[in-house]
């Protein structure tokens, strides 16, 4: 009988998450997906039950040390660590400063609208220092039980730098640097490090967004245009790469750009 593979993946009550944790069920690894939201983690659960696949889940914060050190304890309490993803997130457009309208009340006295530090930080930590925690306690884990695991972290195609997108993509090209760096730290110990970068993703989430803001809706069309497949991803791409990384005994410190041939960082 082969071993059961056990694997976390935060940020995997939605969107990407789900895609790569319901796609890792299929593929037999016995999956825990964390999340900060009960009811999405609750969906998350009975979506996958009703297609006979078994999801764990863990209510959890990757921006608290305390919470990510207590999910990790519960799912390696009494089994090993194999895999774990990196994918909580959230993209955050800020220009740094524009100039403001006359007589708009967020202005400063100077005249200007600033990104400010509070979206900055919290876009950083959640998306940068949030891989830092999880998968400081995945690699821990894997030593703990000598297991030859993998994580995965999930970067941007925006990581290299895009219009409006500060906070955003320096956490992302962070996420591509940890990638890297902990593939030289944790090789000694079998465990494997990969990134895995996505275009822009047709999910609800851009859905969402693109219904509220008709003027964006417009622009993502124009960027649409310039990239040489002509479409967004499928999430369902996006975790096949994910589970190649995961499986890929001889893959790491690489960062797997999934992005139909790339936009560029802003279209005019």
């Amino acid at each position: 009988m082969s071993e059961v593979r056990n694997a976390i993946v935060t940020g995997g009550s939605r969107g990407l998450g789900l895609a790569v944790a319901r796609r890792l069920a299929r593929d037999g690894w016995r999956t825990t997906v964390a999340g900060r939201d009960p009811e999405s983690l609750r969906r998350a659960k009975e979506e996958a039950e009703a297609e006979q696949l078994e999801l764990r889940t863990v209510q959890a914060d990757v921006t608290s040390e305390d919470s990510v050190r207590e999910l990790f304890a519960k799912v390696t309490a009494t089994e090993p660590l194999h895999l774990c993803v990196n994918n909580a997130g959230r993209n955050l457009s800020r220009l740094l400063v524009r100039a403001a309208r006359p007589g708009s009340a967020a202005a400063e006295p100077d005249g200007v609208l600033r990104h400010s530090l509070e979206d900055w930080e919290n876009t950083v930590r959640l998306c940068l220092t949030g891989v830092f925690l999880a998968g400081r306690e995945a690699a821990a884990a894997m030593i703990r039980h000598q297991v030859p695991g993998a994580i995965v972290n999930v970067s941007s195609g925006l990581a290299g730098g895009a219009y409006g997108q500060s906070a955003y993509t320096a956490a992302k090209a962070g996420v591509e640097a940890l990638t890297r760096t902990w593939s030289y730290e944790l090789g000694e110990y079998g465990i494997r490090v990969v990134g895995v970068a996505p275009g822009v993703m047709d999910g609800q989430a851009l859905h969402d967004k693109l219904a509220r803001h008709p003027e964006h809706a417009r622009y993502m069309e124009r960027l649409k245009s310039t990239i040489p497949l002509g479409r967004w991803a499928q999430e369902d791409e996006i975790a096949d790469a994910v589970c190649f990384a995961a499986e890929n005994r001889y893959l790491t410190g690489s960062v797997i750009r999934i992005d139909g041939g790339g936009p560029p960082g802003w279209v005019p």
